[in-house]
């Protein structure tokens, strides 16, 4: 600034402006020499509290003025920044972080070109940050957070953590991320507490979204919504059951670790896809999660979940992650409850037929059933034929009286022991006959299907 270039009027307020936002204020004179070394300026030592506040527009002025060192970067701890941090659609050439600081307004970064933010162990009252572009990581842990985080349609070249952090908005998304895109980690463990909806619908991370350890709190709505989400690995082992609904409809990913003992009340599986389904413990920062024993009973009230009833890719998906696992028994099981869970959805005649199939063969998944109608036919006819014994159709040719024989060469079709044709039964063996025939059939018929499936999964 050249005195000459400004009017008589004017020049000494300019001057006076230059002079308080820069030289007559020490801890800014210090956040500027720090800044240009690229070290940390540490506020909470000085000795008026008032002393410790800086102007977010000096920050904003020194984030974005030209001809930046080689080595800058703004790091700054236990300041007050009082206003409103604007950086919109701005490209910050430096790595930016904040320690123990407390903002007074809602820090402004939508559209803005960042190296590297951090804010740990700040108060903020909110997050506006729409559509930033990150080079590194975003980091967002131990924090209290008493607004709305908006990070949706943004993109991260590293991580974006949030361990620790505590985040309130009741009733509304505390933390949305729609569409976000992370090379790396999106990590929310060890302590991490959300009051509102944690929602990332559509987003892709490279690597972990690992929410172990955290606490999820929206009743009558979405504790979290991951719609769509594309993760490697989504670990699920909360520190305690969400209040609110989980969603999981659409998510693609390679592993999800669970825990039995934190499964939401209501949960949305449609659509999701996985190829390992883990149950794992909770645990501390830098201890291995232990392995937790889960039943297929267990897995079977995992899918029941669902608010929105019925659907059969859910138990599909499952049956496949057992089948991929080699429990066979396992997945046999998943497809039947399936058949059972769809024939609640039809009318009287589809469910009547329904228990008829279920009850002789288990839909096809449980061949032993019809092994034991076939033995339980078998003996009534035994019984039968013992009791009332048929005539021969040729006294001459006609075996020795094998009440035995006769029931099992009734009950099975084709094969001809030499009996079914050698006796007339009358009466009510005739009867009994008619429906060993019948029931031979039918039976064989269904144990042949189930041992085809059997053999070709």
């Amino acid at each position: 600034l050249r005195w000459r270039d400004a009017p008589h009027s004017s020049a000494p307020a300019i001057l006076c402006g230059v002079w308080g936002r820069w030289g007559g204020d020490p801890a800014q004179r210090r956040i500027r020499a720090a800044y240009e070394r690229g070290v940390t300026v540490d506020l909470g030592g000085v000795p008026h509290p008032a002393r410790a506040q800086v102007r977010a527009e000096v920050l904003a002025d020194l984030l974005t003025r030209p001809g930046t060192p080689p080595r800058a970067a703004l790091r700054l701890r236990s300041a007050r920044i009082v206003g409103r941090l604007d950086l919109r659609d701005i490209e910050v050439a430096v790595p930016v972080s904040f320690h123990e600081c407390v903002f007074t307004d809602v820090p402004e970064l939508a559209g803005a070109r960042v190296v590297d933010l951090a804010f740990v162990d700040c108060t903020l009252p909110g997050l506006s940050a729409r559509l930033i572009e990150v080079r590194k990581d975003v980091t967002l842990t131990d924090c209290t957070v008493t607004g709305p985080v908006d990070l949706r349609d943004a993109r991260v070249g590293g991580s974006v953590h949030l361990d620790g952090t505590r985040m309130r908005c009741p009733g509304r998304v505390v933390f949305g991320a729609d569409r976000l895109t992370v090379g790396g980690d999106l990590t929310a463990r060890h302590g991490f507490a959300a009051d509102g909806e944690l929602r990332l619908i559509h987003c892709q991370v490279g690597s972990q979204l690992n929410l172990m350890g955290a606490s999820l709190h929206n009743p009558g709505g979405f504790a979290l919504n991951l719609g769509g989400a594309r993760v490697a690995s989504l670990w699920l082992t909360f520190a305690t059951r969400p209040t609110g609904r989980v969603r999981l409809a659409g998510v693609q990913a390679e592993t999800i670790f669970d825990n039995p003992e934190t499964w939401a009340a209501e949960l949305d599986l449609v659509g999701c896809t996985y190829r390992l389904l883990v149950a794992r413990a909770p645990t501390g920062p830098g201890i291995p999660s232990p392995l937790v024993p889960v039943t297929v009973r267990q897995r079977l009230d995992w899918l029941r979940r669902s608010p929105e009833g019925y659907a059969p890719q859910p138990y599909e998906q499952l049956a496949e992650a057992y089948r991929r696992g080699g429990q066979e028994a396992e997945a046999r099981r998943v497809l039947l409850e399936r058949q059972r869970r769809r024939r609640a959805t039809l009318r009287l005649p589809g469910r009547l037929f329904g228990y008829l199939v279920d009850g002789l063969i288990g839909y096809g998944y449980r061949t032993w059933q019809a092994g034991i109608w076939l033995l339980g036919f078998w003996a009534l006819g035994t019984v039968c034929f013992a009791l009332d014994p048929p005539e021969p159709r040729n006294a001459e040719e006609a075996p020795t009286p094998n009440a035995a024989l006769q029931a099992l060469d009734a009950l099975l079709p084709i094969v001809n022991l030499g009996h079914d044709n050698a006796w007339n039964p009358s009466g009510a063996t005739e009867y009994v006959s008619a429906l060993l025939v019948l029931a031979g059939w039918v039976l064989t018929t269904a144990v042949v299907a189930g041992l085809t499936r059997t053999l070709n999964p």
